[in-house]
């Protein structure tokens, strides 16, 4: 019965540690039902992972995913973001050639004012707090589960 309802407690909390096993074995509530007078050492924890069947692995993350092909965010591209674009796209500057050395500017019409439009872009990465978390115990027979953007506090890096 002890099994049984520490197994539940694991699996409801997610990314579990060998000392949840400590916590729930220190609750008040949990020492009365089982007439318990001390707790488990981390070693008794861990062997108590793998009796619970729980595998200590590593990187187990599945696929990234970040909402881009979601009916409303497809929508939005296909009939606001894109068409915007194209509609701008003749007021920009661009350049063809098969190489940097032989790149030529392709000269059209531009905007009655006689002024382009300058686009910027730029690469960026978001870092989070939880990142380097790559091992941990897992229940027997879960499977990576696709994941969203991290855990925690973030930081954005950006490079034009």
């Amino acid at each position: 019965e002890l099994a049984e309802e520490l197994k539940e407690h694991l699996v409801s909390i997610g990314n579990v540690q060998a000392t949840d096993i400590i916590t729930f074995m220190n609750r008040s509530d949990v020492k009365a039902k089982y007439n318990l007078a001390n707790t488990i050492s981390l070693a008794t924890a861990k062997r108590w992972m793998h009796a619970l069947k729980f595998r200590w692995v590593t990187n187990h993350k599945g696929q990234y995913v970040d909402g881009h092909e979601r009916e409303d965010v497809v929508r939005y591209q296909q009939e606001v973001f894109l068409p915007a674009w194209y509609k701008m796209e003749g007021r920009t500057r661009s350049w063809k050639g098969d190489n940097m050395e032989d790149l030529k500017e392709v000269v059209d019409a531009i905007n009655a004012a006689g002024k382009h439009i300058v686009v910027w872009f730029h690469d960026e990465s978001i870092f989070y707090v939880h990142d380097r978390w790559t091992s941990q115990w897992v229940a027997e027979g879960s499977l990576p589960a696709p994941y969203a953007k991290g855990e925690g506090v973030s930081m954005m890096v950006v490079d034009f």
